[in-house]
């Protein structure tokens, strides 16, 4: 996947980078999904589960959190319970099964819950969160030497014409960025003491004096 990290060496010799360190993450939304399932079935569940979508982190399927408890439920006059009976409070063993899957799966994920439980009335949860990709949206870089601001713009963009007065600025510590905030911009840029900002977007390099 590419990188404004991956870019930088399209202008840069490595041999000219004296640092380069990640700054911004690009992070997606995900879905976990949470049931409660008798004792015997939770192996079941979980590989059914695992074949409608859930489960799937990285390089590994089948990704799962397991913990035991007991579930109390009094079953209805229609009701036609798992265990227990009619009108009596009952007592079950259950695991708390967690599995994580995105919104694209969600939906396969609970009809194949709904479908293969053994409850007649299975209780599942399904919670927001937030996980960080591999993606970097900023990076901060510092070179050994200092280039010019006209050296800088000439080896991002050579049909580019600096005024005059600026092409003798000088800079070593440089923040490149992709999609992000013009707040994170600022904050990334004090907090590394960053000279000079490079945003890459959509093919187009634009550079901010900091």
């Amino acid at each position: 996947m590419y990188t404004p990290m991956d870019k930088i060496f399209n202008y840069f010799k490595k041999t000219e980078i004296k640092s380069l360190s990640p700054v911004l993450y690009k992070y997606v939304n995900r879905k976990k999904i949470v049931t409660y399932v008798p004792l015997k079935s939770v192996d079941k569940i979980t590989f059914d589960l695992a074949d409608a979508g859930a489960g799937r982190i990285g390089k590994y399927t089948v990704c799962s959190f397991r913990m035991k408890g007991v579930g109390t439920f009094v079953p209805g006059k229609s009701a036609k319970p798992f265990s227990g009976k009619v009108g009596k409070l009952s007592f079950e063993e259950e695991v708390r099964l967690e599995m994580e899957c995105g919104l694209d799966e969600l939906n396969n994920v609970i009809d194949t819950l709904l479908k293969n439980h053994p409850y007649e009335e299975p209780a599942y949860e399904v919670y927001d969160f937030m996980k960080r990709t591999k993606f970097v949206s900023a990076f901060y870089c510092e070179l050994n030497s200092k280039v010019t601001l006209e050296e800088l713009i000439y080896r991002l963009n050579n049909k580019v014409v600096i005024a005059k007065g600026f092409s003798d600025l000088k800079f070593s510590k440089l923040l490149l960025f992709e999609n992000i905030s013009e707040e994170s911009v600022k904050s990334c840029a004090k907090k590394f003491k960053a000279e000079v900002s490079i945003s890459f977007e959509e093919n187009q390099n634009n550079i901010k004096l900091i």
